[in-house]
C-alpha cells in the first residue's frame, strides 16, 4: 500500500516519524547488545565451547537489527518524493504563468 501526502509539511512530518523510529530501533538494538553480551557475561554457560555471552552479544544484535529493519520497512517507512508534484509544475509552465502567479501555481 502506497501512502500519499498532499502537502510538503505532511511529507516532512513523515520523514521525522521515520527518523524517530530509526533512532528507537537503534536503541532497541543497543539494548539487545547490552543484555546479550554484558548481561550474560556472568553466567558460565557454553555452547560448542563458546561462552553464551559471545553468542548473545553477536548473534542477538544481528537478529534484532534484521527484525527492526523489517518492522521499519513494513510499518513506518513510506515511499514518496520530496519534490513538489510534477503535475502542478507542468500545469504552471503550460499556462505560461510567471512571477508570483507562477509560484502560486507551482505550490498548488
Amino acid at each position: 500500500m502506497r501512502r500519499t501526502f498532499s502537502t510538503y509539511g505532511a511529507k516532512m512530518r513523515q520523514a521525522n516519524r521515520e527518523a524517530v523510529a530509526t533512532v528507537v530501533a537503534l536503541a532497541v538494538i543497543v539494548a539487545v547488545w547490552f543484555v546479550g553480551g554484558i548481561g550474560l557475561a556472568g553466567c558460565g554457560i557454553e555452547v560448542f565451547s563458546t561462552p553464551i555471552w559471545i553468542i548473545g552479544g553477536t548473534i542477538g544484535p544481528w537478529v534484532a537489527a534484521v527484525v527492526c529493519a523489517v518492522v521499519l520497512a513494513r510499518c513506518v517507512f513510506a515511499d514518496f518524493s520530496l519534490d513538489d508534484d510534477a503535475e502542478a509544475v507542468s500545469d504552471a509552465a503550460s499556462a505560461g504563468a510567471t512571477g508570483a502567479e507562477g509560484e502560486e501555481a507551482r505550490r498548488g
